[in-house]
């Protein structure tokens, strides 16, 4: 059986994620989590679901603002993350009927020492006439200094919080990935809580196809060696430049074909329009 050596993920344009497969690996048949074994191998796997996850999230989609959130005690339980996961989206959906909003979000908690739980994420389509600046004399003065903006309607549902214009959305997507610790993935799995919130139909990462060739001008790329597989990102190129990559030959066939809800754009595997047209490209749908 030919195996893929490499695999391409379109984040946004002009950003890409590079995978190079360490150990032969059959496209699109993930591993059973039974297989994984022991608790600490399961957990492992969990936090780099919950990365992976949260990059492609933050860094696909258009967000305006860069979220944090103190809880405050008197106002909701600080120790209760559960309970935040279940208020906050429907005072989300109240509050976007309210003012005929859409906000979108992407939500990663931090647990504090205390054990008390911290809120950091990204926010879409808050109505800027909600938002205030801070003020001097009354505010720390790097909130002033920093340009952050006080989402009110927010703070006195839930507690300080605070909203920052996001320059870099690459850079942005990389940094709340730092939140995802081992000793915060132990607190959420162990209470049978996410490590992650964030709104339906945002967009992930789309697979462009994959490689079935090692190749130097490839492993260049890659940044991160792992044991299974290695990563990379590609920035600054378009679709094209994948084309000397990711041809369509014949020759190269593997003896398995892929099957993803996601059609292959570029791949050595043969591309039916079959495959495009019953996902609905070809009519227009997507």
């Amino acid at each position: 059986m030919l195996c893929p050596v490499y695999s391409v993920k379109y984040f946004r344009d002009g950003y890409y994620k590079l995978i190079r497969f360490n150990t032969p690996r059959i496209p699109c048949l993930p591993t059973p989590r039974e297989a994984f074994g022991d608790a600490e191998k399961k957990l492992s796997q969990a936090i780099a679901r919950a990365r992976s996850v949260i990059t492609q999230v933050a860094i696909c989609n258009d967000w305006d603002y860069f979220f944090t959130c103190t809880l405050d005690g008197a106002k909701h339980d600080r120790y209760d993350l559960d309970s935040f996961r279940k208020v906050f989206p429907q005072w989300l959906r109240d509050y976007n009927k309210k003012y005929r909003c859409k906000i979108r979000y992407l939500l990663v908690p931090e647990r504090h020492k205390d054990g008390a739980w911290h809120i950091h994420g990204f926010l879409r389509g808050v109505p800027s006439d909600r938002l205030t600046p801070f003020v001097r004399g009354i505010h720390p003065c790097n909130l002033v200094d920093g340009g952050f903006l006080n989402w009110g309607d927010c703070s006195y549902k839930f507690g300080f919080c605070s909203l920052a214009r996001i320059k870099d959305p690459v850079a942005a997507g990389h940094y709340v990935t730092k939140y995802i610790t081992e000793d915060m993935a132990e607190a959420c799995v162990g209470y049978g809580l996410h490590m992650y919130y964030c709104s339906i139909r945002l967009a992930r990462a789309v697979p462009m196809g994959y490689s079935y060739e090692r190749c130097v001008a490839l492993d260049k790329f890659i940044q991160n060696d792992g044991k299974y597989c290695s990563t990379g990102y590609v920035k600054d190129v378009d679709w094209s430049f994948w084309l000397d990559y990711l041809p369509a030959e014949p020759l190269q066939l593997p003896c398995y074909a892929p099957e993803s809800p996601v059609p292959l754009c570029m791949s050595n595997a043969l591309l039916q329009l079959s495959m495009f047209d019953s996902a609905g490209w070809c009519s227009g749908e997507h």
